[in-house]
């Protein structure tokens, strides 16, 4: 592979980052969109789901455009820490193996869950059984919260990373620990489900975790330096 080859895919794996936020925000919107939330009854939630169930269905379809993108960032991120923090350790495994289930547990709520209810589920609930619309419906909160628990890993190692390497600015390796810390936090108010400072501080988490994915990924797209080549 050419010099030139590799820097236009090294572009677009950062480009990967952008792509990521703007579709994560997208699929956020339309999900705040709908006129329910964690504590409205079950009926509610039902019949809502139910009547907004294409809407539910488009938040599937950029699920899986978010989900895709951050892997292909997260995998150039460990790359780029892996060669300028060195020797490779814990923190690197960790930078990778948090990111992976953070992307994985959301996209099972927001792809997995989403679609099942938007395609089949909201309608037989909204007829038969308000529970199981209910249920699904909590149940994206908490594996989101439970995601973001192991996206606090993915955070912390890779602000301590960019501390030790200085790859990119020490400002934005504060705000990938500070928004770490505030997503392990969440997770003992399992993100608003058992406490509502779990949600205030899952907001406020994940959108340092969303600053770092788009500042960084922007940052190295300006960044021309060439591609060394083993």
């Amino acid at each position: 592979m050419s010099v030139q080859t590799a820097n236009v895919w090294e572009r677009r794996a950062w480009a990967a980052g952008i792509v990521f936020v703007l579709a994560l925000l997208a699929e956020t919107a339309i999900s705040t969109g709908l006129p329910i939330n964690q504590n409205d009854s079950a009926a509610k939630i039902a019949g809502a789901l139910h009547d907004h169930r294409n809407t539910v269905l488009v938040a599937a379809y950029l699920s899986i455009v978010y989900a895709v993108a951050f892997v292909i960032y997260l995998a150039k991120l460990h790359d780029l820490l892996r060669a300028v923090a060195r020797p490779s350790g814990a923190l690197h495994s960790l930078v990778l193996i948090g990111g992976v289930l953070l992307v994985a547990l959301h996209a099972v709520s927001d792809i997995g869950i989403y679609g099942l209810l938007g395609g089949k589920l909201a309608t037989y609930a909204a007829q038969h059984d308000h529970g199981l619309s209910y249920t699904l419906y909590l149940l994206t909160y908490a594996l989101d919260s439970v995601g973001d628990v192991f996206g606090s890993v993915f955070l912390i190692a890779a602000g301590l990373l960019v501390i030790k390497s200085r790859v990119l600015p020490r400002w934005l390796a504060w705000i990938s620990v500070v928004g770490g810390i505030l997503l392990f936090l969440q997770g003992f108010g399992l993100g608003g489900i058992i406490r509502t400072y779990g949600l205030v501080l899952d907001l406020i988490g994940f959108v340092l975790f969303l600053l770092f994915v788009l500042l960084s990924s922007a940052i190295m797209l300006r960044d021309r330096r060439p591609v060394s080549l083993d």
